[in-house]
Order: C-alpha cells, then sequence, then structure tokens
C-alpha cells in the first residue's frame, strides 16, 4: 500500500533545513531507517509518527497529505473556476464522511485517525490499546491481506473486546475516530 508519508517527512524535513542525519538523531534511528522512509521503502512505526507530528509541528493530517497547503491564484483565474478541486479531507471530522473510491485513500485516513486516537492516549494506562492500534497499523503498512475492508472489520471487533477485557474508556474524540475507522470498511463506489 502506498501512502504518501516518505514525501512528506522528506518536504517538512527540507523545510527546516535539516539533513537525514539530524533528524535520525531526534528520533533515535539510523540516518539510514530515515533515507528509506523517504524513498518508500518501509515506513515509520507508529510512535516514530506521533514524534514526527510534534518535531515538525504539522497534524495527522499534514504529516500524511491529506491536506494540501493552498496555492494562491491570480483573481482572473478565481472568477472563472467552475466546479470543485478533489480532496481527500476537509477537517478531522468529515473524514469517514466522504466515500473513497480506492483502498489507497482508506487506509491512508485510517491511519491519520490511528495517530490522533495514539496521539491522545496515556502510554501507561492505554498501553492495550495503543498496542493493539499498533498492531492494525502495522498490518495495513504490510497490506498482507490484499483489501483493507478485512483490517477495518477486524479491528472494530478486536478495538470493543480489548476496550471491554481491560476496562478501558476511550475519551470522546477517540471513540469517534474508532468509529471512523470501522465505517471505512463501508464502501460506495461513486
Amino acid at each position: 500500500m502506498k501512502v504518501p508519508i516518505g514525501q512528506q517527512i522528506k518536504r517538512l524535513r527540507e523545510q527546516r533545513t535539516w539533513s537525514q542525519q539530524q533528524l535520525a538523531t531526534q528520533l533515535m534511528v539510523t540516518r539510514q531507517t530515515i533515507s528509506k522512509w523517504e524513498r518508500g521503502k518501509s515506513y515509520p512505526d507508529l510512535e516514530s509518527l506521533v514524534t514526527l507530528t510534534t518535531l515538525f509541528g504539522v497534524s495527522a493530517d499534514e504529516l500524511l497529505g491529506l491536506t494540501q497547503p493552498v496555492k494562491p491564484q491570480p483573481r482572473f483565474l478565481w472568477w472563472f473556476h467552475r466546479g470543485g478541486r478533489k480532496q481527500v479531507s476537509t477537517s478531522k471530522q468529515d473524514k469517514s464522511n466522504k466515500w473513497y473510491m480506492t483502498g489507497h485513500d482508506r487506509v491512508t485516513v485510517a491511519t491519520g485517525l490511528m495517530l490522533d486516537i495514539v496521539k491522545d492516549l496515556d502510554p501507561v494506562k492505554d498501553a492495550p490499546f495503543r498496542q493493539l492500534i499498533k498492531s492494525y497499523y502495522d498490518e495495513l503498512m504490510r497490506n498482507q491481506f490484499g483489501s483493507p475492508d478485512y483490517v477495518f472489520t477486524r479491528f472494530g471487533l478486536a478495538a470493543s473486546k480489548c476496550l471491554r477485557q481491560n476496562g478501558l474508556v476511550l475519551a470522546r474524540a477517540n471513540s469517534e475516530r474508532v468509529n471512523q475507522i470501522i465505517k471505512l470498511a463501508t464502501v460506495r463506489y461513486l
């Protein structure tokens, strides 16, 4: 599954004029790891993504390329603009309300939602749920089952079981994010 994380990491790193080694030192990984991420040969783990959003000072959506910076257009083009631009997401609440035609789009959105969930979880108290999310993130990145629908459906069942067995209660925002991931299993082709 091609998720544009590497391209975004490279763009954000170069904006700050950091070398791969400087970023690697801050993340406590090797320079070769950063190089592999940027070339799309491997993906950062979920904890590294959380750290990257903090280091770069960006949202999960921007790190994953779900939001694009708006380019200023000449005024005369604005007058003749007809039709909308293709947008994957307009806001965090809108992620699961839009129907996606490809598994790629849905995996990217699910990754952003998972990243937002992990950022809001307590590392100690919510450790079992963090581990569950990490395992499903890894599964989506490995793309071993072909279709992400199966992963999203299983995620919903496993999340419910994990929360119940460990007596965990999610904050409202995280509960909504979990529901949005589950909704991504439903595909409607436009």
